[in-house]
């Protein structure tokens, strides 16, 4: 059974990307406001953060390209 077409692989892959950039711009502001040792603290936990979200986005469009999720 086909899902909506929101769902396709390559239509929730384009929306996880752009999930994803609107990410990295919200979560690096306050670390270019910084500067010295704090700068370097919020980009690692800001790097740290869109990893985790990264994994988190591939996860789940893997899932959906095999169908498992988003039927």
């Amino acid at each position: 059974m086909t899902g909506l077409f929101l769902y396709s692989p390559i239509a929730l892959g384009v929306i996880f990307v752009l999930i994803w950039a609107t990410s990295v711009i919200l979560v690096t502001i306050p670390a270019f406001s910084a500067r010295g040792k704090a700068q370097v603290v919020r980009l690692s936990i800001a790097g740290l953060f869109l990893f985790a979200e990264a994994v988190l986005l591939i996860t789940l469009a893997v899932l959906n390209s095999q169908e498992k999720i988003f039927q």
